[in-house]
């Protein structure tokens, strides 16, 4: 059995493509490639308990690819974008895979230009806690990653997220051990990013059910950043009291935060761009015959 691991990154297109094989998993399950159908599409509640030692879930959906007769079987969480971060979570997926009867892995990593990335994090955070522009430039800036533990609560909630914007070095680091790394580029979209994918697979004829408007998580304009970053420091406030203490104060440093996001991202995008070149270089040069990521 193969096993292919997506592991994002955030912000890659990966909910789209997670949707599509989701929505068409019987048609890919009959090519012998298993995508384990969820409500939500993607395989977060496999890849959260990895984050914390859990292979529970994660073997049972080995069994579940061995047991309907599948050669390959696919998991995709962009909360994987741990892996080059964290060495034993990369380890664990190891062991289980081949306790399960997976004797291939291949890991496939989509990256987009770094001040995007940026920009589009910050975005997207606003779903979950409060992010503050300038200390996550200040992070990024000096460790080519940003870490954020905690990021939501509750029953099945991510214990943590990491964010690289340093590919190169780091993607190097994870491939050492010899593994087999894919990189597919974000800006590489028609179709949709992540196609070369689904065509090494030999799928991508079977895609037929295209994925609802919400398997494509779209940036969220400033406005709707704004409400929802709101939302989550009126959270964090507590009582109506405390609220009214500090909702000017709020205001005035929100619309600062939107407003630098742009200095930034052009920063960012600055210090990493031949990161992000030079990773597509070494692990993101596809040979159209063959299908196959060749080393530089």
């Amino acid at each position: 059995m193969r096993l292919i691991v997506h592991m994002g990154f955030h912000k890659t297109a990966s909910t789209h493509l997670q949707a599509l094989m989701n929505g068409n998993c019987e048609a890919m399950a009959a090519r012998g490639i298993w995508y384990e159908h969820h409500r939500f599409a993607a395989h977060h509640d496999i890849a959260n308990p990895l984050l914390v030692g859990d292979a529970g879930p994660f073997a049972a959906m080995l069994a579940n690819a061995a047991a309907a007769g599948c050669h390959t079987v696919i998991l995709s969480s962009e909360n994987l974008e741990a892996l080059p971060f964290n060495p034993g979570v990369a380890e664990l997926i190891e062991t289980t895979a081949a306790a399960g009867g997976a004797d291939t892995i291949e890991w496939h990593a989509a990256i987009r230009e770094p001040g995007a990335y940026f920009a589009s994090i910050h975005s997207q955070l606003s779903w979950h806690t409060y992010a503050d522009a300038l200390h996550m430039f200040s992070e990024v800036m000096k460790k080519g990653v940003l870490f954020l533990p905690e990021p939501h609560h509750g029953e099945g909630a991510t214990p943590y997220w990491f964010f690289c914007f340093d590919y190169q070095p780091f993607l190097e680091s994870f491939a050492a051990p010899g593994r087999r790394l894919f990189v597919h580029d974000y800006a590489d979209r028609d179709p949709y990013p992540g196609w070369r994918l689904m065509r090494r697979l030999g799928v991508f004829d079977v895609l037929v059910e295209q994925p609802e408007e919400w398997g494509f998580n779209h940036r969220l304009t400033q406005e709707r950043a704004a409400k929802f970053f709101r939302e989550r420091l009126r959270e964090a406030a507590g009582d109506r009291a405390t609220w009214h203490m500090v909702r000017k104060a709020v205001s005035e440093h929100l619309a600062a935060n939107l407003a630098a996001v742009p200095a930034y991202a052009e920063a960012v995008g600055a210090r990493y761009g031949a990161s992000y070149r030079a990773a597509l270089e070494r692990f993101g040069r596809w040979d159209e015959d063959q299908g196959e990521a060749r080393a530089a």
